[in-house]
């Protein structure tokens, strides 16, 4: 049997590859902004403390966001937004798959029925009994 749909299969691998991109980027996008708020926490700390007047001193740092837990935090609202979308665009491919897989089912039944109406001798007895 022949294979139809080819665009349609292109489609569904595209939109299955795009989901795999979309995670990739998600989990690096997430480690970098981790680190970043990090460095750039502390860096900012240091500044703050070498400020003249002695603003550092003070206690007015970034708080508790500013930092490690700023960033931990930021990257999990990352990784879990970015992981919806990339499965959800991923299941989109595995969709149109399933959809061409329920086509292909649907035409070898309709042919076998077919088949079995025009050669009713091909047709089993049931046993009896």
């Amino acid at each position: 049997m022949e294979k139809r749909f080819t665009i349609l299969r292109i489609v569904g691998t595209i939109y299955k590859v795009v989901g795999i991109i979309i995670a990739v980027v998600t989990l690096l996008s997430a480690l970098g902004f981790c680190g970043m708020s990090v460095l750039g926490g502390s860096a900012m700390e240091s500044v703050l403390n070498n400020l003249p007047g002695g603003a550092g001193g003070q206690g007015q740092g970034l708080g508790l966001l500013g930092g490690v837990v700023g960033g931990v935090l930021f990257s999990l609202a990352i990784i879990l937004s970015g992981g919806i979308y990339a499965v959800t665009i991923y299941a989109l491919g595995e969709a149109v798959y399933l959809l061409i897989a329920l086509e292909e089912n649907t035409r070898r039944t309709a042919l076998l029925l077919h088949s079995q109406h025009e050669h009713p001798e091909a047709l089993v007895p049931p046993p009896q009994a």
